[in-house]
Order: C-alpha cells, then sequence, then structure tokens
C-alpha cells in the first residue's frame, strides 16, 4: 500500500508539472501577442504620420502655386490642422509600444507655442497652464484642435490695428470631469460678427466630438469654455 500511495503521489506531482508547464507556455504566447500588438499599433501610428506629412507638402506646393490669397490662407489653415494631427502621431511614436496614452501637457503646450509661432505671435503673450491629463490621443487631438482654431481666431480678429494683448488658455481637472478655456482680452465679437466664422464653426463641432459643448462668449473679449467628462 505504502508503494502504492507513493506511485500515486509520483503521480500527481508529474500532473501538477505539466500543467505548470502548460501555463507557462500560454502566458509566454499571450505575452508575444501583446508585443505583436504593440508594435503592430506602433507601425500603424508611424505610417499615419508619414502619410499626413504627404498631404501637408501636397497642400504646401498647392498653396505655393495659387495667387488667390484667400485659398493660400484657407490652404496654410489646413495644413496646420494636419501638423496638430500629426504632432500627437510624433508623440505617440516617442512612447513604448504598448503604451496608448499621451502626455496632454506636453502635447497642448508644444500645439499652442507652435500656432502663436506661426501666426507672428511677437505683440501678443501667449500663457498656458493646464494640468498634467491621461488622456487617449484621439480625445488629446480634438483638444488641441480646438485651442488651434481658438488661437487661430484670436491672433487674427481679437486684436486689430497693432494692438497687443493677452491669450491665457486653461485646462483643469475638477473630479472625473475638466475644462478647456481659451479667452482673450481683445476687442470681442458681435453674436452676428464672429459667431458663423469656420472656426468658431468648428470648435463647436469638436467639442461634440469629446461629449462636451462650447460656451463661447464674445462680450468682453473673447472666452471659449469647453468642459468634458474624463
Amino acid at each position: 500500500m505504502l508503494h502504492e500511495e507513493i506511485a500515486n503521489l509520483q503521480g500527481q506531482a508529474g500532473q501538477a508539472s505539466d500543467r505548470e508547464v502548460a501555463l507557462a507556455a500560454s502566458l509566454l504566447a499571450a505575452e508575444a501577442r501583446l508585443i505583436d500588438s504593440g508594435a503592430m499599433l506602433h507601425e500603424v501610428n508611424h505610417r499615419a504620420k508619414n502619410s499626413i506629412q504627404i498631404a501637408m507638402s501636397l497642400l504646401g506646393l498647392q498653396m505655393h502655386a495659387t495667387n488667390n490669397e484667400e485659398v493660400r490662407l484657407e490652404l496654410a489653415g489646413a495644413i496646420r490642422r494636419l501638423g496638430n494631427i500629426a504632432a500627437a502621431h510624433l508623440m505617440l511614436n516617442s512612447q513604448s509600444p504598448d503604451e496608448q496614452r499621451t502626455s496632454f501637457r506636453a502635447y497642448l503646450t508644444l500645439i499652442c507655442t507652435e500656432t502663436h509661432k506661426s501666426l507672428g505671435g511677437e505683440r501678443i503673450e501667449l500663457i498656458v497652464r493646464t494640468d498634467e491629463l491621461a488622456l487617449d490621443t484621439s480625445r488629446a487631438i480634438n483638444l488641441a484642435l480646438i485651442v488651434s482654431e481658438a488661437l487661430t481666431n484670436a491672433m487674427k480678429y481679437a486684436f486689430p490695428d497693432g494692438r497687443t494683448g493677452t491669450i491665457r488658455v486653461d485646462c483643469h481637472q475638477d473630479g472625473d470631469e475638466a475644462t478647456l478655456t481659451i479667452a482673450d482680452d481683445g476687442v470681442g465679437f458681435g453674436e452676428t460678427a464672429r459667431e458663423g466664422a469656420l472656426g468658431l464653426r468648428l470648435v463647436r463641432t469638436l467639442a461634440k466630438a469629446i461629449g462636451g459643448e462650447a460656451k463661447i462668449d464674445g462680450s468682453n473679449g473673447t472666452r471659449i469654455e469647453v468642459p468634458f467628462k474624463l
């Protein structure tokens, strides 16, 4: 009986060892699939970034080929918007392959700085203050595009005739919500003056895309608020 019990225990030990080996093999296979998935996502983002760069180059060639100033301005705006998306892909590709979130503070600051510089903001002060929010790339892009459109509108219309002024961009978290605010101390606008402008229509559309609603007030300078869920 003792020999039978020993043989039985040895058999059970062998079965346990086989299960451990099978479990280890399963974990290794799962880890390999995860690495492949992350690498594939990284490659897709890299190709998307390259496609955006090609589109920007083609639009740039078209912009320089036309003599129509209005068309040139619209093409420049399209290039700037694509550039904002390309910046998000660049930041995404600088992270590890399995990381799908981006540093919103760094991204938003980059977009604000580049937009301000590209529109010649020497006489207009720009202040950017934002919490470090961990956002998925799609939402970060939408918020950055809102800021880019609002900044562009302010730079073009808020400070006519060489006026100086300040534009503030804030994004702060409060519990499970956050609010993006773009405000300037410029001339403001009446309801019929700029409410129908393409930039402000885009701001409203982009706000809806992230489940928010843009509140726009042009009575004392211009102030745009976009509350959204995290």
